[in-house]
């Protein structure tokens, strides 16, 4: 899939953090959108989500624009790949926390070098993963991991907006979920292999948060999705199994499952 230089299309829609009222956090779009104007592209920039949702909801949006942009960080990337249409080229400005999936790509951080790569109009195709009616490209977790996530989303929206999320901001949900563990057992079927445990983590990319290494191995385009079952429960094993990760040990342990599948 590749959109050359000539391309006709020449608008781009820039799907801006939704948090970026601040001018800091305003800077990296609108010198992305300086960037492209300058190569005789059309941006345009969507601050707000309903917004930004009303316009990648378009079918047509491939047949008459060039690219989508997420400008921010992994939960930018997240609701553009689930409001987009199929068929739409995705780029990516990093500009959140963690930006494993920018990393994962080799996304450029710099606006100038984007707005080239852009009008070059090379693409790589991935693969997407389903956890009901949501895509993901990072991965999805099922226990602990699943808890915590809940409970930052919950905390992430306030009164008639949104509240931005750092790294801090996990610590309570984290001491939260701990206080009351989701329950078990897990049970994953994947190619005919059947796993049971009190975690379950499936990765279309390697990092998980703070860049740790879960599933080194996995790759964005071979088609299969890396899959972690922790067996044992409790917060004594959760203890032992992120030493473990910390170590790169973690997929020796006898009391943890792993393999490939569609």
């Amino acid at each position: 899939m590749t959109a050359p230089v000539g391309d006709p299309r020449r608008r781009i829609a820039i799907a801006a953090n939704p948090y970026g009222g601040a001018e800091s956090r305003r800077r990296p779009a609108e010198a992305l959108a300086a960037a492209l104007a300058r190569r005789g592209l059309e941006p345009h920039v969507f601050w707000e989500r309903s917004e930004r949702r009303a316009a990648l909801a378009d079918p047509d949006l491939r047949r008459s624009w060039r690219c989508a942009v997420a400008v921010g960080g992994d939960g930018t990337v997240a609701d553009v790949i689930n409001e987009m249409p199929p068929g739409l080229p995705l780029a990516v400005l990093p500009a959140g926390n963690e930006n494993l999936f920018a990393r994962a790509l080799g996304s450029p951080a710099d606006p100038e070098t984007l707005a080239a790569a852009i009008l070059a109009g090379r693409t790589r195709r991935i693969d997407l993963g389903r956890a009901g009616r949501r895509l993901f490209s990072l991965m999805v977790g099922i226990g602990f991991d699943a808890e915590v996530a809940h409970r930052v989303a919950r905390r992430r929206h306030g009164p008639g907006s949104f509240r931005p999320v750092s790294r801090w901001r996990y610590l309570l949900p984290i001491l939260g979920a701990l206080r009351r563990l989701p329950p078990g057992p897990v049970e994953v079927e994947a190619d005919g292999v059947r796993a049971l445990g009190a975690h379950c983590l499936v990765f279309n990319l390697p990092s998980y948060a703070c860049a740790l290494p879960v599933a080194a191995d996995a790759r964005p385009d071979d088609g299969l999705l890396d899959w972690i079952v922790l067996e044992r429960p409790g917060r004594l094993a959760l203890a032992r199994y992120s030493l473990a990760v910390l170590r790169s040990a973690h997929l020796g342990r006898p009391d943890v499952r792993h393999g490939r599948a569609r």
